[in-house]
This record gives C-alpha cells, structure tokens and sequence, in this order.
C-alpha cells in the first residue's frame, strides 16, 4: 500500500481484518461438511455487513490471498455442487425406501438448488468489499528467508506462497501501527495445518513472536475474528 492508502485507513480508526484465502473461501465451501457449522456463516456475514455499512470494519486481503482465491473458486464451486447433489440423492432414496413400508412423510431440499450460488455470491462481495495490499518488492526476498529457516508458515519443500501472504499483511500492519492505529487487528486462517495448534486453534509461538509487538491477534475462523475486532 501507499503511505497515503496508509495514512487514509489509520485515519478512520476502526478495526482490521486481513483475511487468509481459506477462511474466505470456507464462506462457500461443501455446507454438508463435519467441519461446516452455521454460525461461523453468521459471523460471515455479519463482518461483511461491517465492512459495507458504515463502515465499522476495515477489510484487508493481500494481492496473493485475491490471487489464490480466483484460482481455487471454480473448485469449491464444483465440490460444493457435487456434495449437495449427492445429499439430495440420497433423501430421494431414503424416501422412496420409507414410502415402501408405509410412510407418508417427504423430506424437500428444493430450497438448497441456488445455496452453492448464493454462498458464492457472499464469497465475491467479500473480495470486493475488501481493500487490496499489494507486497512491495522486498516481501519476495522475506517470503523466502522465511519458508527457508523455517518461520511460521512456511515449511521446507512447500511452495512459498503463504509466507508471502504473511509478509504482505506484517509489513502493512506495522506501517498502519506507526501511522498511529491503535484499533485491534485480526489475522484470520482456518488453515491451522500451517499456523496454529489444530486442536486448540493456539498461534505457533514463533509466529505469536512477531504478532504481539504489534498487537495482532490470530483467529482460526471468522466466528473467533468477529469476537476478537468487538464488532
């Protein structure tokens, strides 16, 4: 970002959230997932409201989240697609089962034939919503370094594309600290495979190093980021 696009957004004083490509994507993901839950679709939606009316809520997505997001849309898209049709496959079965010894009762999921559309549509208002930060051309050199030590998230033999999310979102966020924000900032990414402890949503401590000068805050969901920025 600029130092005025900077200076503008510490300027308003509000919360940030610099959003992971996971956690936006998760917004259309298969709903007939064990993982799926309902409130985290709440929280969603609520952050989205916050960020488009007001505003209450500054949204971030960094030029690499806004590039793996085009990139993986199409096949959530399809997965979600495929799950739900076979869902509904199987209510007819199980109906048509029932109806042979004597039901009468029919279970209707007509109501789910646009989710995967609608969701989507959530999904892309989001990404408009949100203001983009683009690395400047140190953040490829840092990227590196930190996939090669390894640093959180960056592991040996990955590609280093989430450290050089990582990199774009610290180098803003220390800019809009010095510029004089003190509101909270959140980091979201449901992607705690590379970044948390999975069963307790805990921030790997030498990332949390680099996070607590400058008072960022880790969410492993949109639900837990909703709570932390107090919108």
């Amino acid at each position: 970002m600029t130092p005025q696009e900077v200076a503008r957004i510490a300027g308003l004083g509000l919360p940030v959230l610099c959003t992971d490509t996971c956690s936006v994507l998760d917004i259309m993901r298969d709903p007939t997932r064990d993982a799926a839950r309902a409130h985290e679709r709440v929280a969603a939606q609520a952050l989205l409201a916050a960020m488009t009316t007001g505003p209450q809520l500054v949204g971030l997505v960094a030029d690499q989240v806004r590039r793996e997001f085009a990139e993986n849309v199409p096949k959530v898209e399809q997965e979600a697609i495929q799950a739900l049709t076979k869902l509904r496959e199987r209510i007819i079965r199980a109906n048509e089962i029932d109806k042979v010894f004597g039901g009468t009762g029919v279970v209707d999921l007509s109501h789910l034939d646009d989710h995967v559309q609608r969701a989507h549509a959530v999904a892309d208002h989001w990404m408009a919503a949100s203001e983009t930060v683009r690395p400047s051309p140190a953040i490829a050199d840092r990227a590196f370094a930190r996939l090669m030590a390894p640093h959180t998230p960056g592991r040996r033999g990955q590609s280093m594309k989430d450290c050089v999310v990582i990199e774009t979102y610290l180098e803003v966020i220390v800019a809009l600290r010095a510029a004089g924000l003190t509101s909270p900032i959140v980091f979201a990414s449901s992607n705690t495979a590379d970044y948390a402890n999975e069963q307790r949503g805990i921030l790997n401590a030498d990332l949390q190093a680099e996070f607590s000068p400058i008072n960022v805050q880790y969410a492993p969901n949109l639900s837990a980021a909703k709570h932390l920025l107090g919108v």
